[in-house]
């Protein structure tokens, strides 16, 4: 004889096989955090099992098929060409082998920019619009250079400004060491922090195992937090954690989910606002939050993340530090420039290198001095509606760096 509990035991294991279904469908859906993702399961889960085993198996499998239809759909669309304004999001991808994002393989694209990250991101919708096209290339690691690695002397770690992103590749601080110096280098660059970029050097040195020195940027706008969390200074995952990410970016790479997230991330972004900043006539402006970091009085990193990038030390061969457009640009600003800024992002970072007896460099004056010169053309080292410099920017930077690599390199 069955017993109400046996019964309700019985129905709920029956449910679990219509419930692998919905979970793979909800996997394509980039808009639902992790909380809602889960209540949204275990609502399926009771429906299910007080559905018959066939009406809730033949729902499940509806859902998912309608799932992968419209996915199809939007590849037959080309929805992928009107997702992204800017190339950073459109080839960002899950690296299985780093365990963390970077860029898909072996990519060559032109892609047409509208705008800056300011104007897409920010909400300065009266800055003004520098629309451009860029060339965009990977290497077979999946960062951002012309050739595959060679065993150079020399490779660029930093985030978004070493990368190059909203530059073409010509422009990029790789192409121009390599152009106008003859300095040959790799870029092993991608979004993100100290922890990242440790990750990103243990990940080349235990590939190659070839004895590489690290010219390390650091840029004041992000790499400077208050705090990490203990999943940022994870060197490894847990093997279930690993297998996991890897499972999931795959669905995560799907169109629908690109698309389904984009659209959430666009919407609920609110932290990327951003400042109209008066410039002999023009109209140019900064991420706040970066504004707000230039302007902290004081700074010490977070506690154990030195410890971790100590992992790396012998590898350091010089810090630069990178500063925000807003420090750059202050001299000239028209208004709101009458207090001198504090330097607690740098001065962190000197006591760093001092301590450790690396060289660093601050290139705040050479983009200053630059910037001057050039806005007697109507000339910027950073774009007008981005938060990252420009080619002239770029080039300030290549010619500083070319002043402390020994010829031959």
């Amino acid at each position: 004889m069955k017993t109400p509990l046996s019964s309700c035991v019985r129905r709920a294991i029956i449910a679990l096989i219509p419930l692998l279904f919905t979970y793979h469908t909800l996997l394509f859906y980039g808009f639902l955090p992790n909380t809602i993702f889960y209540v949204v399961l275990i609502l399926f889960f009771l429906a299910y099992i007080f559905m018959d085993w066939k009406n809730s198996l033949l729902l499940a499998c509806c859902l998912l098929g309608t799932t992968l239809l419209v996915n199809v759909g939007l590849g037959l669309m080309r929805i992928d060409n009107g997702i992204y304004y800017r190339e950073h999001e459109r080839f960002a991808v899950y690296n299985g082998d780093m365990q963390m994002s970077g860029y898909k393989r072996n990519v060559d694209a032109v892609v047409k920019m509208p705008c800056g990250d300011i104007c897409a991101v920010g909400g300065a919708k009266n800055v003004e619009i520098e629309p451009r096209t860029i060339r965009f290339k990977t290497d077979s690691l999946g960062f951002r250079n012309d050739e595959a690695y060679r065993g150079q002397k020399y490779v660029l770690v930093g985030d978004s400004f070493v990368v190059g992103n909203d530059n073409s590749q010509e422009d990029t601080l790789q192409s121009q060491l390599k152009e106008t110096y003859g300095i040959d280098t790799y870029s092993l660059a991608y979004t993100g922090g100290i922890p990242e970029y440790v990750k990103f050097i243990l990940y080349l040195q235990r590939k190659y195992k070839d004895d590489f020195k690290v010219l390390l940027f650091l840029f004041e706008g992000n790499d400077f937090p208050e705090a990490y969390s203990r999943r940022e200074l994870l060197i490894k995952k847990p093997y279930l954690k690993a297998f996991l990410d890897r499972y999931r970016a795959f669905f995560e790479s799907t169109l629908l989910y690109r698309y389904t997230y984009s659209v959430a991330n666009k919407r609920s972004r609110k932290a990327s606002t951003a400042r109209v900043l008066m410039v002999r006539g023009h109209r140019i402006a900064d991420f706040n939050q970066y504004i707000e970091a230039t302007e902290r009085e004081t700074y010490h990193f977070p506690e154990k993340v030195i410890p971790m990038l100590s992992l790396v030390r012998n590898r350091i061969d010089h810090i630069f530090f990178i500063p925000t457009k807003f420090r750059v640009y202050y001299p000239f600003l028209e208004t709101g420039n009458e207090k001198s800024l504090p330097n607690a992002q740098w001065e962190a970072v000197k006591a760093l290198s001092e301590s450790w007896h690396i060289p660093c460099t601050d290139l705040t004056g050479p983009l200053t001095a630059e910037s001057e010169k050039l806005l007697k053309e109507d000339k910027f080292t950073y774009w007008k509606d981005d938060s990252h410099w420009n080619r002239y920017g770029i080039a300030v930077a290549a010619k500083v760096i070319s002043g402390q690599i020994p010829p031959g390199h």
